[in-house]
């Protein structure tokens, strides 16, 4: 008898407990979130294509950073991440792909590669140094460290090179504000590096 009891005492908390995880569990979708090219100004070209062939190499990226959970920031101390709003690649891939959507607008090269496809001119580099959301008191703001290097294939001094470090603020504070700061940023230093390297290939 004692020992019927105490498996139907069992089954009970199993029971439970299966109801606990089907009720507490969280139901709400993970969101995704991208930086996009935004409409810049491009630099004037001679003509319409140019003869060189450039590789846009795969970013680097702070390690910090190397995950999709969107980084974000309430004092220099704090380091914290959303659960369920991410990016939609790693940010190292994401930043790497919009540069070739810059520069294949841009029609300053015959052609823009993400793979290396036989042997390229030039190359161009990034390494993220912070991709994230700052939220101190009742402001917030995107920010956005990327270098960028430019130079030809075999050589390792830059044709140019430049590190950009800026904030950029948001209308609240939410995933979706950060992603369109972030673009804008971004645009901001693509813009100023097409102009630059239209001045040195």
């Amino acid at each position: 008898m004692f020992k019927a009891n105490r498996l139907l005492t069992v089954a009970a908390l199993l029971s439970v407990f299966s109801l606990t995880g089907c009720l507490g569990g969280s139901t709400e979708p993970s969101r995704y979130y991208t930086v996009s090219a935004e409409s810049i100004a491009m630099p004037t070209v001679t003509s319409a294509t140019s003869d060189f062939r450039v590789h846009v190499k795969k970013f680097t990226i702070d390690p910090a950073y190397q995950r999709t959970n969107i980084v974000y920031r309430e004092s220099p101390y704090d380091f914290m991440f959303y659960d369920l709003d991410l990016w939609a690649t790693r940010p190292e891939q994401m930043l790497t792909q919009v540069a070739g959507e810059y520069l294949i607008k841009s029609n300053m090269f015959k052609s823009v590669d993400l793979k290396p496809m036989g042997k390229p001119d030039f190359e161009l580099l990034g390494n993220v140094d912070a991709i994230e959301e700052i939220d101190e008191g009742s402001s917030q703001e995107a920010h956005l460290a990327v270098q960028l290097t430019f130079r030809k294939v075999g050589e390792d001094a830059p044709l140019w090179e430049k590190r950009y470090d800026e904030r950029q603020s948001m209308n609240k504070r939410d995933a979706h504000s950060a992603a369109e700061a972030l673009s804008k940023l971004y645009a901001r230093y693509m813009q100023d590096a097409l102009e630059n390297i239209s001045r040195v290939k």
